[in-house]
């Protein structure tokens, strides 16, 4: 993808936000293999904390890792990608795609062949993730196992695993500095926002956006997007200020792009944080997702809910962090009603809230 997708000036601190894009001339989201299901594998997280063998790490990684190519005419750039399911489906950034619609779409595999032939499945700018796939007889496809991206806690060692300036198969160590952020990335009158994203210090550069953010099983715990720069140094690369899609909101968004094509964008109309185990030793809050705001005139506004409650289930699905609250949202259709269970001065309530379009 293009570097010219992803430049922000932040504010009066001089930050721009970078997709994580290398350019050509187009400018310059149950521990175990996921057996032959086809579909991404789940694994419970490791505790924070445990040590962090990265040459391991990266020799689990590998085996799903990919460089998304993308043409158009002369121009042409490049992202990364991880290996979503045995069908052959990839998860990467939309903006890695977006410099070359209308081009071609093609993966090196970081072990396998190089070059092989891809077409988009769906895209979604709003979120910034994309789907695109290959023959599934064309490599031999390695599923990424998913993890608990609501497991995730501030000082977790992770690893960042992607193509920086075309670079295939460079891995990055560093931890979670910081959770429940939310990052505009959209350029002109495309918007995009990455919802509740992972804050990491591990290095992200141009070539990295789309490339699995990892725990130290090897376990895809984000979808690497965007980083940081001061004004002074725009033109430079990392300065440990990066940002990941929380693997449990992009599984869910992936999902509908697999069956549909698009994504629903259905909200209850709430900003949020998670409650992390730590904020909640600290509190007595329960895990799940705290409301800074009701947005008027959305459905959780008209249940009555209230800035201050903590989320905990939707539809019955229990939530413990705003991704996975918007993950079991996503499941349901505008104008659908569903119940929403949270926790208000310590009393367990349930009311039933209209899902809505923004």
């Amino acid at each position: 993808m293009a570097v010219s997708t992803g430049r922000i000036v932040a504010g009066a601190l001089g930050v721009a936000l970078v997709a994580g894009a290398a350019g050509g001339a187009i400018g310059a989201a149950v521990a175990g293999d996921s057996g032959d299901t086809g579909e991404p594998a789940a694994a419970a997280q490791a505790p924070a904390g445990s040590s962090c063998d990265v040459a391991s790490v990266a020799a689990r990684v590998f085996p799903s890792l990919v460089t998304v190519n993308v043409q158009l005419g002369d121009a042409g750039g490049l992202g990364s990608g991880s290996v979503w399911d045995r069908d052959g489906h990839i998860l990467t950034n939309d903006h890695v795609l977006a410099p070359a619609v209308g081009g071609t779409v093609t993966v090196d595999f970081a072990r396998g062949p190089a070059a092989v032939p891809a077409t988009v499945v769906g895209r979604d700018p709003a979120t910034d993730l994309a789907v695109i796939k290959v023959d599934p007889s064309a490599a031999r496809l390695t599923p990424i196992t998913v993890g608990d991206s609501s497991a995730l806690v501030v000082g977790q060692p992770v690893v960042a695993a992607g193509s920086p300036l075309g670079l295939n198969g460079t891995i990055t160590a560093g931890v979670v500095s910081a959770l429940s952020r939310y990052v505009d990335v959209g350029q002109g009158d495309d918007a995009a926002l990455l919802v509740n994203a992972v804050q990491v210090d591990a290095a992200v550069n141009p070539g990295n956006s789309g490339g699995p953010l990892v725990d130290c099983a090897g376990r895809q715990v984000g979808v690497n997007s965007a980083g940081a720069q001061t004004s002074e140094a725009a033109a430079g690369g990392s300065i440990g200020l990066n940002f990941a899609i929380p693997s449990d909101f992009a599984g869910a968004i992936a999902a509908q792009l697999i069956e549909n094509g698009k994504a629903r964008h259905p909200i209850l109309g709430v900003l949020s944080v998670t409650v992390t185990d730590e904020m909640a030793r600290s509190t007595g809050l329960p895990r799940g997702a705290l409301v800074e705001q009701v947005l008027p005139g959305f459905g959780a506004a008209g249940a009555g809910v209230r800035a201050g409650d903590v989320i905990t289930s939707v539809a019955g699905t229990g939530v413990n962090s705003t991704d996975q609250m918007l993950a079991a949202v996503q499941e349901h259709s505008p104008g659908d009603t569903v119940e929403v269970g949270f926790s208000r001065a310590g009393a367990a309530q349930r009311v039933t809230a209209k899902v809505s379009e923004p």
